[in-house]
């Protein structure tokens, strides 16, 4: 029986609401090849220009151009610009644009559009797969945690539903395919053995899933932090799950990664590790001034002119063992999408993926 895919309200408009950190495997490796001719040239001219400089006092100043992964996303580099951390280690960091999710993000690196950017393990290991020069440096704070646990699964409290057995023959509303919310609802639906080809799994924009929840035309929706949020402040919506149930403290400690270029981490290593400095205490002042980062978070939102939600319901991030990966926790991803049949895991390992040896924490 074929995946039951809908085009219930809009197909693949992904508007109004966070986007997608990942998609299809196919068609990340389409355009990391499409992108690939000529990438060479393009990067290293973009590296150039991005090259050091000296100051009148004689610091030397780097510069890195960032492309933001989504409208709805403030995360550590955007903080870290608030606060004028990046400045003060004499770094200018260039803002050149907001994607349309890790896959924009990916075509950015790769054309040198833009050096370095936010986004998540899936499409990084589908577009690494389809041979686009990119690692991940820093691995970042934890996708979900105690105080926030990502991505939830909500449905109307008249529904019926409770577990994942619950869910058989019914319509799903997700933002995007092959991205976390994908990969969440397949987990959650194998605790009450079912796959995707027992529900009816629905692109739909995360902006109109309370919409289409309440009106019925879907029984479920996946969202996201702080859709999520502002959904379950209706009387008649309930969250059912929730990431950091459904995988665990130990597996969402990774999940989000800062990536370049691999051409820039051969070319400028010293730079990136001051970059990546810069990072790591921008994660762990915001995990110890929350309430400032909140405000940080708002006033952002509001330079970019976005919709209050997005201010409201944005949550501090936990950064798990200083943004270190584990070989353990990038396998888990290899070999679930190996189990699904979206790779084949035999050909990539974590050490593709990732290196935490620009991190200051790193010990060989």
């Amino acid at each position: 029986m074929k995946k039951k895919i809908t085009g219930l309200i809009m197909a693949l408009l992904i508007t109004g609401g966070l986007t997608a950190c990942g998609t299809a495997a196919g068609e990340v490796k389409a355009e990391a090849a499409a992108t690939d001719t000529g990438t060479e040239a393009e990067t290293e001219t973009a590296a150039s220009e991005t090259a050091a400089t000296d100051t009148d006092e004689g610091n030397e100043r780097i510069s890195f151009n960032y492309i933001i992964n989504n409208i709805g996303s403030v995360h550590t580099i955007d903080i870290a610009l608030e606060e004028g951390f990046f400045d003060e280690a004499g770094i200018d960091v260039n803002t050149v644009g907001i994607a349309d999710g890790g896959v924009a993000c990916i075509e950015a690196i790769v054309t040198g559009n833009a050096d370095f950017a936010i986004g998540g393990i899936p499409a990084y290991i589908n577009a690494i797969l389809g041979q686009a020069p990119i690692k991940v440096f820093y691995g970042g704070p934890a996708i979900a945690h105690e105080k926030d646990p990502g991505y939830q699964m909500l449905v109307r409290k008249d529904s019926g539903i409770n577990g994942p057995e619950d869910l058989k023959g019914k319509t799903i509303a997700v933002a995007a395919l092959g991205a976390w919310y994908e990969y969440f609802t397949r987990l959650y639906l194998e605790k009450g053995g079912l796959t995707v080809d027992d529900v009816n799994l629905t692109v739909v924009p995360g902006g109109q899933h309370l919409e289409v929840l309440l009106s019925g035309q879907a029984d479920a929706t996946v969202d996201w932090t702080p859709i999520a949020d502002a959904a379950l402040e209706n009387d008649e919506i309930k969250a059912v799950t929730n990431l950091y149930e459904v995988m665990g403290e130990d597996k969402v400690n990774n999940g989000w990664g800062t990536i370049t270029n691999t051409k820039i981490l051969e070319s400028r290593p010293e730079d990136v590790k001051r970059l990546t400095a810069v990072l790591v205490k921008t994660d762990e002042w915001i995990e110890a001034n929350p309430e400032a980062a909140i405000a940080d978070a708002k006033k952002i939102f509001e330079d970019r002119g976005q919709s209050e939600i997005y201010s409201e319901y944005w949550k501090p991030f936990h950064l798990a063992n200083h943004g270190l990966w584990s070989d353990e926790t990038v396998q888990f991803f290899i070999d679930y999408m190996g189990s699904i049949g979206q790779i084949d895991p035999e050909q990539i390992k974590p050490s593709d993926i990732y290196t935490n040896e620009f991190n200051p924490y790193y010990e060989k």
